[in-house]
């Protein structure tokens, strides 16, 4: 990871507690269901357990396939949570 300054990473830590936390469910739930955090929650968990950064399009697929939620769903969320922000974490 390579960050330009300390205020990158710590604001990337931030990102990360706050996804991890049950207010993240709380904000995100009515519009793309609990259990569809949830699982975005457990794979960000599993990603830093790893520590292993998580490619996009194998969360995409997880949820496309194995979940059975829509592609535009998903980019919905990408696009409401920023993915951006959660690199290098998510690739």
């Amino acid at each position: 990871m390579y960050y330009n300054d300390s205020k990158d990473f710590i604001d990337f830590i931030d990102i990360v507690n706050f996804t991890l936390d049950s207010s993240f469910i709380e904000k995100w739930r009515y519009k793309y269901s609990e259990k569809f955090i949830s699982s975005f929650q457990m794979k960000i968990l599993k990603a830093l357990s790893d520590r292993k950064p998580l490619k996009k399009e194998v969360l995409t697929n997880y949820f496309v396939k194995k979940l059975k939620y829509s592609n535009e769903q998903v980019n919905n969320f990408y696009d409401s949570i920023d993915i951006s922000l959660y690199y290098p974490l998510v690739l």
